[in-house]
C-alpha cells in the first residue's frame, strides 16, 4: 500500500483552455485507460487489477469498494463506493511519464444520496526517488444528478526528473466536519494521455514590470512529434483588444530518448507505452510592443499540420515607476508567507504593486535557521522601503504542534492559553525582529477564537505582559469579527483590532462581501475605540465581469479610506477567485484597478465631493497640494470644466490621457467605470468646496425679493482680488450679479445676491452657476455649480411627453411626489403657447404619488416647446412650477 506516500507536496489549480469537457484533445495520446469491464478484473474479483485502496485512520475498510454493473457511465460496468462513514480513496496502478510532456485525466462520476462528502480525482507525480512532488485535483462534487465527466489539466509538471504518476479516485467530507453514513458514488472511464508539453514565461520570471523596463516572453516547447510547428504570440489588453501578433515556426530539436527500463512504484510494475518518451523539444522568444501602462495577457498559440495543438495564456502588469506617498493605508495579506513566490521576487512585487502594509506568519521552527534568516531579511527590507510589516503569530510549526493538542483546527486562542508552552519558542521570533518589526497579530485574520472567549481582558493582559518582556515597542492585535462588540470597554489590553469576515472554516463558496456602504457603517461605529485594520473582499471572479469587480473594489477602498481606517488589506491576494493575482503568481485583472486607487489616493486627506455641471459622482482627496479627483457617472456623459493647467485622466488600469480641451475647460468623458484625474488646481478645488448658500433655499413668493447669502473663502496660498457672477434661470432677476472681493490668504466675506423670482419661475431644486475670475501669481477663470431648492420641498414633479400617431394628440403625463404625510389640495393648471389652460383638479392629497394625464389636441405643433405646468394650493398661498419639454 502507499497510502502515506500520496500525501501532496504541491496542490496547483489547472485550467483546460484548449479542448470543450465533451472532446478529447485531437494531440493526445493515451498512456492508461481503465473502464472497469471485463478485460480489466481477469481475476474476476470484482476489484480492478493493479489497483489499491488507501487504509489507515478515516479510511476504513468496511466501506464497500467493488466493481458494479448496476450503474456505468461508459460500457456495462463502474467501480462503486458505498458509504458507510469515513473516508475512501483507490489508487491506480504507476503509470510511465517524462517531464517533457503535459498530461490529462478524464473520468466520469456519479453520486448518490451525499449530504455531507465530496467525490473527486487526483493526479500525482513521482521523482526516480518514488517521492511524490506535484499533486493536481479536480473539482469536488456532492450533487451531480445524472453522469458527470470530469477533467484535470492539461497540467505541466513544474518538477525535472519525474517518473511516474498515479490516478487517485477519492471521497471523503468536506473541511473533516461531518460524514456521509449512507450514499454511493461511481467511477468510470478513467482515461489518462500525454500532450506537448508548452510553458509561457518571461524571461527573467517576473509578472510586474515598470514602463521602462525590457519585456521578453519566452514560449519553451516540448514533447511534439512535429519538429517545426507554428507558434502564434498575441499580445491583448484588459479589454480583450489586440494590440499585437507575431508567429514563426519552432525550429526543434529530437529529445534524447531514455532507458529503456520499465519503473516500479510500490511493487506495481508502471504501464509504459513503446513510444511513451519521443517528442521534439524547441524555444522561442518575443519581445511584445507593450508601449503603455496596463494589465495585458500574451497569448501563445502552436499550431502543427492538424490544427490547433496547444495554448497558453500568461498575463502581466505595466505601471509607472512613481509609488504612493508614505503612510498608505492599503496592504495584502500572506496568510501563505512568500508562496507562490520566493523571498525575494515577493518582495520586488510588493514594491512594484506599491503596497504599503503586508501582514506575514513569522512562526518558524526553532532550528530553521534558514527560514529565520530569510524572514528577518525580508523585514528590514520590507521597513527600509517603508512598507509596514504586521508579523503573524498564527499556528505553531509542524514538529512542536503536539504540544498544543494536534487539533485538526489550531486555534490561536487555544495556542496562547499556557505561556508555560508558547513563551519559549515566540520569544526568539520577538527578539529578533522586534526592533524592525512593531505590530503583532495573534492568528490569522480567519481564527475568531478569542471572540467569545471568557475572561478575555485578563489573558489579553497576561500575553501582553509576556511578550513584551522580549519585544521593544510592541504594538499587539488579535482578529475580531465585524458584527460582535469591541472586546473591552475601558482601556484595551490590545493596541488593535483586525477585523474581518473570513469564515473559520476556509470554506468561500457561499461567502458574501460587504459593500462599500456595509463598511463604511461598520467602520463609523467602531471609530474611535481602538486601531482599526479592515480585511476588503473583492467580488468573485467566476460570478462577476472584470468592470463589476474594479468597480467595486476601488469603492470599498475609497470607502475605507474615507471612514478612515488604520490599514485595509487584502486577504487572499493569491486566489484566482478572489485575489489580486493569480494563483501561479501572476497578476489578475485586479491587480492594477488596486495599485491604481492605492497610489492615488494613500496618505491623502479626503476633502469631498465637487458638484459638476453633468451631475457626475466624485471623491476629492489631496496632500501636500497634490489633489486628485476620482469620477464616475450611473450613464455616458462629458463633464466640461476647468480643473487646472496639467490634468490628467488615468484609468483603472494605470493608462494616462491628457483630456481634450474647449476654451480653457477640459472634456472629460465619464461613465460606469470610475477614473482618476489628476493635476488639479488645489486652491481652486478647495475654493469650489467650500463655497456655499446660506439657506440654499427660495420661497416660491413670486414677485418680491429674496436674499441668498453666499459664503466665498480664499483658498490660495496668497491673497486674492475677483468677481463672482450670479449665471441663473433666465426667469430670475439677480441683482448685483457680480459680487466683487478682495480676500487676504485665508479670509472669508459673506455677501448677499438679492433674486426676484417672475411669476413663470420654476420650483423644486434649481441648476445656478458661480463665474469666477481670481487674480492671484496668475489670472484664473473657473466656474462653480451648485442647486437651489425653489419653494418648498414637500412636492417633486416629474413629467413625460408623447405624441399620439392615431390621434395626433399630445400626451402629457405628470407624476407628482407628496414627500410629507400632510394632506393637500391643489390645482394643477398646465399653460401652452397658443392654447387653452388646461387644469386639473386633486384632493386631500396625501404621502405618496399621484399621475395626471393631459391630453393637447394637433399636438405635433407643440412638440420642441415648453409649456409650464402650475401646482397652486387650494386654500393656501403655496405654488409650484414646472416646465415641460415636448420632446421630438
Amino acid at each position: 500500500m502507499f497510502s502515506l506516500a500520496l500525501v501532496p507536496m504541491l496542490v496547483l489549480a489547472a485550467d483546460w483552455r484548449d479542448a470543450p469537457l465533451d472532446e478529447r484533445h485531437p494531440e493526445a495520446v493515451e498512456l492508461f485507460a481503465c473502464d472497469f469491464e471485463d478485460d480489466s478484473d481477469l481475476n474476476y474479483d470484482l476489484w480492478p487489477d493493479q489497483w489499491t485502496r488507501r487504509s489507515g485512520p478515516g479510511f476504513p475498510r468496511y466501506v464497500d469498494i467493488e466493481i458494479n454493473d448496476q450503474e456505468a457511465g461508459k460500457g456495462n460496468r463502474s467501480l462503486c463506493i458505498k458509504l458507510d462513514g469515513g473516508s475512501a480513496t483507490t489508487y491506480s496502478p504507476p503509470i510511465a511519464v517524462r517531464d517533457i510532456f503535459s498530461y490529462v485525466l478524464e473520468a466520469r462520476l456519479k453520486t448518490k444520496g451525499l449530504k455531507f462528502d465530496r467525490a473527486y480525482i487526483s493526479l500525482t507525480f513521482f521523482d526516480d526517488k518514488q517521492q511524490p512532488v506535484e499533486t493536481y485535483y479536480s473539482e469536488k462534487f456532492r450533487e451531480t444528478g445524472d453522469w458527470l465527466k470530469i477533467r484535470i489539466g492539461p497540467v505541466a509538471p513544474e518538477h525535472q526528473g519525474i517518473e511516474l504518476a498515479v490516478i487517485g479516485l477519492h471521497i471523503g467530507p468536506e473541511n473533516d466536519v461531518d460524514e456521509d453514513l449512507t450514499g454511493e458514488v461511481y467511477f468510470d472511464d478513467v482515461w489518462f494521455a500525454r500532450l506537448p508539453k508548452m510553458t509561457l514565461e518571461t524571461a527573467d520570471g517576473s509578472y510586474c514590470y515598470y514602463s521602462d523596463q525590457v519585456i521578453k516572453a519566452k514560449c519553451n516547447v516540448s514533447g511534439i512529434l512535429e519538429r517545426d510547428p507554428t507558434i502564434i504570440f498575441e499580445l491583448v489588453d484588459v479589454g480583450r483588444q489586440s494590440l499585437a501578433k507575431h508567429q514563426s515556426r519552432l525550429d526543434a530539436k529530437v529529445v534524447a530518448r531514455k532507458a529503456d527500463k520499465v519503473s516500479e512504484l510500490f511493487g506495481k510494475r508502471a504501464y509504459q507505452d513503446k513510444d511513451w518518451d519521443i517528442g521534439y523539444a524547441g524555444e522561442i522568444t518575443w519581445e511584445p510592443p507593450i508601449t503603455q501602462n496596463g494589465y495585458y495577457e500574451i497569448r501563445a498559440t502552436m499550431m502543427g499540420t492538424s490544427g490547433l495543438m496547444h495554448r497558453r495564456i500568461m498575463t502581466m502588469a505595466v505601471v509607472s515607476r512613481d509609488v504612493g506617498p508614505e503612510g498608505g493605508e492599503f496592504g495584502w495579506s500572506l496568510p501563505n508567507g512568500e508562496a507562490p513566490l520566493d523571498f525575494q521576487r515577493m518582495f520586488d512585487l510588493l514594491v512594484t504593486a506599491g503596497v504599503s502594509w503586508v501582514k506575514f506568519p513569522v512562526w518558524y521552527a526553532d532550528d530553521d535557521n534558514e527560514r529565520a534568516n530569510n524572514i528577518a531579511r525580508f523585514a528590514e527590507r520590507l521597513h527600509k522601503h517603508h512598507i509596514n510589516m504586521v508579523a503573524v503569530i498564527d499556528k505553531p510549526p509542524a514538529d512542536i504542534r503536539s504540544l498544543f493538542g494536534e487539533q485538526e483546527t489550531m486555534l490561536v486562542a487555544n495556542v496562547f492559553a499556557e505561556p508555560l508552552l508558547w513563551r519559549p519558542y515566540v520569544e526568539p521570533i520577538l527578539t529578533r525582529l522586534s526592533l524592525t518589526v512593531h505590530h503583532w497579530q495573534l492568528g490569522a485574520d480567519d481564527d475568531m477564537s478569542f471572540v467569545g472567549y471568557r475572561n478575555l481582558d485578563e489573558k489579553l493582559r497576561q500575553i501582553r505582559q509576556e511578550i513584551r518582556v522580549s519585544g521593544q515597542d510592541i504594538m499587539l492585535g488579535i482578529p475580531w469579527r465585524w458584527m460582535s462588540a469591541p472586546p473591552s470597554t475601558g482601556r484595551p489590553p490590545y493596541d488593535f483590532l483586525a477585523y474581518s469576515i473570513l469564515p473559520i472554516t476556509g470554506d468561500l463558496e457561499h461567502i458574501l462581501p460587504m459593500t462599500r456602504d456595509e463598511l463604511g457603517v461598520y467602520l463609523d461605529k467602531s471609530k474611535g475605540q481602538t486601531t482599526r485594520f479592515a480585511t476588503i473582499f473583492p467580488l468573485a471572479r467566476s460570478k462577476f465581469t472584470t468592470e463589476e469587480r474594479a468597480r467595486d473594489l476601488v469603492e470599498k477602498m475609497v470607502a475605507a479610506k474615507i471612514h478612515d481606517v488604520d490599514a485595509a488589506f487584502i486577504p487572499m491576494p493569491f486566489d484566482h477567485e478572489y485575489g489580486l493575482m493569480n494563483n501561479d503568481g501572476s497578476p489578475s485583472e485586479l491587480l492594477l484597478p488596486w495599485r491604481t486607487t492605492a497610489r492615488l489616493i494613500s496618505g491623502r486627506k479626503y476633502l469631498g465631493a465637487i458638484q459638476l455641471p453633468e451631475g457626475s459622482s466624485n471623491h476629492v482627496f489631496s496632500r501636500d497640494g497634490r489633489t486628485v479627483m476620482l469620477i464616475w457617472n450611473s450613464r455616458e456623459t462629458t463633464e466640461k470644466i476647468y480643473l487646472g493647467e496639467d490634468v490628467k485622466i488615468i484609468d483603472l488600469w494605470g493608462r494616462e490621457v491628457s483630456p481634450e480641451q474647449e476654451g480653457n475647460k477640459q472634456v472629460i468623458p465619464v461613465g460606469p467605470i470610475p477614473q482618476f484625474l489628476i493635476g488639479l488646481n488645489d486652491s481652486i478645488a478647495k475654493m469650489r468646496l467650500a463655497f456655499q448658500f446660506e439657506p440654499a433655499w427660495l420661497e416660491s413668493d413670486f414677485g418680491r425679493t429674496q436674499r441668498l447669502e453666499a459664503t466665498i473663502k480664499n483658498s490660495f496660498p496668497q491673497g486674492i482680488s475677483g468677481t463672482a457672477r450670479l449665471v441663473a434661470p433666465d426667469v430670475w432677476n439677480v441683482n448685483p450679479s457680480i459680487l466683487r472681493f478682495k480676500l487676504p490668504r485665508g479670509g472669508e466675506i459673506d455677501s448677499p445676491y438679492k433674486i426676484l423670482l417672475r411669476a413663470d419661475a420654476s420650483s423644486g431644486m434649481q441648476p445656478v452657476r458661480i463665474d469666477f475670475q481670481i487674480s492671484a501669481v496668475q489670472e484664473y477663470e473657473f466656474s462653480v455649480y451648485r442647486e437651489i431648492q425653489v419653494g418648498s420641498n414637500m412636492l417633486q414633479v416629474e413629467s413625460t411627453t408623447e405624441l399620439d400617431e392615431e390621434t395626433g394628440d399630445l400626451v402629457i403625463e405628470v407624476t407628482i411626489h407628496n414627500l410629507q404625510e400632510e394632506l393637500i389640495s391643489f390645482d394643477a393648471l398646465l399653460y401652452a403657447a397658443g392654447r387653452k389652460q388646461m387644469r386639473q383638479r386633486m384632493m386631500n392629497f396625501s404621502l405618496g404619488r399621484a399621475t395626471l394625464t393631459f391630453r393637447i389636441a394637433d399636438g405635433k405643433e407643440l412638440l420642441g416647446t415648453t409649456l409650464l405646468m402650475r401646482i397652486r394650493e387650494i386654500g393656501g398661498t403655496r405654488v409650484f412650477n414646472h416646465r415641460v419639454e415636448a420632446k421630438y
